[in-house]
């Protein structure tokens, strides 16, 4: 069996688990039992490499954990480093769609039972325990929760055996009338497939086929549609799944105008292309602009408004493509010249503005200097020694961060080139003296070279006598003979 506190440790996002951390803490303070229930839940069973948006379900109210939610953190509280950046309360369902300060989105719901009093319309709601919750949902697959409460923390709920349905990659619906009482199930049914690549039991499809002949597809009410829209487009792939309803003729049941358009699949691959070389990238307002590309003003903003909780968010979507346009002027003119403004330029852009850039500007001078600034700056800067600014007894504070900044625009320029420059660099940015030199002692005249000396001449060694010769016989001396002076 799966350790699901490991799991949620190392699988989630740290973002993610910082948000999972705190609201457990605060639900036990309140005294709630709350779960991490459906998608989040599925995906580490199934052992999917990104968890998305988290569920969490609560038995009681969720009011009394927005309530400590909605507070920004003190200065000084430690472990709580964000808040409630966007809420949507749905008073009805007693749920919160919410995207907190670090970027993670949630949904806060009351565990809660549903009863059909007619298809397709909202169901009567009333509270219930976390099993009867998991129990009216669509798919045993996303019928499993994680008990986050301190005595039971990591514990699996799985009433309709949904992790066996995940082993056998299999799709099943709780009932016969999950189709026809929520129509949106048939398209999540859908987009569940192709995502997972899971196919659909047969007793499923068979229910699937039915609805679909009693026109239950055409049965959504426009809040279902944005949603479903939403979620389609936060899809790793949204534009196989609309070329998908298209194929089947779903699409209209979720809009009749981008039926009968023609959408640009082609641009879906292309922004799926860039997304990939970015991690961590959020592809949502870059697939709305290339699902409305082809509308017009009205039916765009029509959309726009359907789609987007938030009507910032909409407005952003909207001005994307005016804006890129104006970022591109200017990335391509001579300001931004030199490595150094380019990232001056860039570097307080969103990044959905880059992502727009790369996947709709093809000239090789705005592609080149966005990638720089993407994949080669960060690289650039991460090298920096700043221990070496250390060593000169700077210290950690908003001069010290000014300096590595300064040193990085030079290093981007080619202006420092090797680590001597670059201490160099630090020394006077710092306002630190170079140290002087080493100063030799002083010395008196050198001394003349010492005279050569001729190496002692050695006598050979002696030599054995050689054997005397005999001796010659001496002549016997004749007297000479004086001639007689004549006189």
């Amino acid at each position: 069996m799966s350790d699901y506190n490991f799991l949620m440790e190392t699988r989630l996002s740290p973002e993610q688990f910082q948000v999972i951390q705190h609201l457990s803490r605060v639900a036990s303070i309140q005294g709630l039992n709350l779960y991490l229930a459906g998608g989040a839940v599925r995906d580490l069973t199934y052992g999917q490499q990104i968890v998305r948006d988290l569920d969490f379900v609560v038995e009681g109210s969720p009011e009394k954990i927005l309530r400590q939610l909605r507070l920004k953190p003190r200065p000084d509280a430690e472990g709580v480093p964000f808040h409630v950046a966007f809420e949507d309360y749905d008073f009805y369902f007693e749920s919160a769609e919410v995207v907190f300060s670090n970027g993670v989105r949630a949904e806060i719901s009351m565990a809660r039972m549903e009863t059909f009093e007619k298809p397709g319309k909202k169901p009567a709601v009333g509270p219930a325990t976390i099993f009867e919750d998991l129990r009216r949902r669509d798919f045993s697959i996303n019928a499993m929760a994680i008990s986050l409460h301190p005595n039971s923390r990591g514990l699996l709920l799985d009433p309709t055996n949904g992790a066996g349905d995940i082993e056998r990659r299999e799709l099943r619906a709780m009932h016969s009338r999950s189709f026809s009482e929520d129509p949106v199930r048939i398209y999540r049914l859908l987009r569940l497939g192709l995502r997972l690549s899971f196919k659909t039991e047969e007793r499923t499809e068979i229910w699937r086929t039915n609805s679909l002949g009693y026109g239950a597809a055409e049965r959504l009410d426009p809040d279902q549609q944005g949603r479903e829209l939403c979620a389609i487009l936060r899809e790793e792939n949204p534009g196989r799944v609309l070329k998908a309803l298209a194929e089947q003729k779903l699409l209209a049941g979720i809009d009749r105008k981008l039926a009968s358009s023609r959408l640009p699949y082609d641009q879906f691959s292309k922004i799926r292309s860039v997304i990939q070389n970015v991690p961590g990238a959020d592809p949502f307002l870059l697939n709305f602009h290339c699902l409305v590309s082809r509308l017009s003003g009205e039916q765009r903003k029509r959309l726009a408004a359907r789609i987007f909780l938030d009507r910032r968010e909409g407005k952003t979507a909207l001005g994307m493509e005016a804006a890129a346009k104006k970022l591109a002027r200017t990335l391509s003119g001579s300001k931004a010249a030199q490595p150094s403004q380019v990232f001056n330029l860039l570097e307080g852009q969103p990044q959905y503005l880059l992502l727009f850039l790369l996947a709709y500007f093809p000239q090789a001078k705005i592609q080149n200097r966005v990638k720089s600034f993407l994949f080669k700056f960060p690289t650039v800067r991460a090298r920096i020694p700043r221990a070496e600014l250390l060593t000169l007894g700077l210290e950690p504070g908003p001069k010290f961060d000014k300096i590595v900044h300064q040193v990085f625009l030079l290093q981007l320029d080619g202006k420092i080139r090797n680590h001597p420059q670059l201490l160099k660099e630090f020394r006077a940015l710092a306002g630190i003296k170079e140290p002087p030199k080493p100063v030799e002692p002083k010395q008196g005249p050198k001394p003349a070279p010492p005279k050569p000396v001729k190496p002692k001449e050695t006598k050979p060694a002696a030599q054995a006598p050689k054997p005397a010769k005999p001796a010659r016989k001496a002549k016997k001396a004749t007297p000479k003979k004086h001639k007689k002076k004549h006189r």
